[in-house]
């Protein structure tokens, strides 16, 4: 008489203690709170939803984007007034995002623009891709978002925030010439 249905039954007494059911139902509850916690910031104004670990909202998904985008960046001035961008490996250490966020700490929130490009002119100056270059501009640019990303042009008005001279180097004369003499001079 020991069928499928009473070896199920034994088996299932066998794994499950009176107490255990209760602290996995509690888990169970627990969890699933923790799962749709994030969800009360529904019900928050606009303005008083925030983003925090580990619960996120994630609200750099969910935000509504602008229109205009700013960006600084430094342009690098050859000699004919033409202009290239600087790669972010020639400005600083670290990844492209990372020199973008300190380069706009350091123009706009800090306002240090002008100072940031005295202390690149003499970098640029040493870094072999740079020999080109006679000035280097931090430079505020307003993009199109739509125009940059949907017909992949780049578009905007620019606000230059700093300028800088990079000094060039002449061939100075030796310190001191060496003079071979035929003379010998006594031991």
């Amino acid at each position: 008489m020991n069928g499928p249905s009473q070896k199920g039954a034994v088996m299932n007494e066998d794994l499950w203690a009176p107490h255990e059911r209760g602290r996995a139902t509690l888990f169970a509850l627990l969890l699933m709170g923790a799962m749709l916690w994030p969800l009360r910031q529904h019900l928050r104004p606009a303005d008083r939803r925030v983003d925090g670990f580990p619960l996120s909202y994630y609200p750099m998904f969910s935000k509504r984007r602008r229109q205009h985008a700013h960006v600084v960046y430094a342009v690098g001035i050859l000699a004919d007034d033409s202009r290239r961008r600087l790669r972010h490996s020639v400005l600083g250490s670290g990844g492209l995002n990372q020199v973008r966020h300190q380069l706009y700490r350091v123009a706009i929130t800090e306002d240090h623009a002008q100072q940031y490009a005295d202390a690149l002119a003499p970098r640029l100056a040493a870094h072999p891709s740079c020999a080109d270059l006679v000035r280097v501009e931090i430079v505020r640019g307003e993009f199109d978002l739509d125009t940059c990303l949907l017909d992949h042009r780049v578009e905007g008005t620019e606000t230059v925030l700093a300028t800088a001279d990079i000094p060039r180097v002449t061939a100075a004369p030796p310190a001191f010439v060496v003079v071979e003499t035929s003379e010998q001079v006594p031991a």
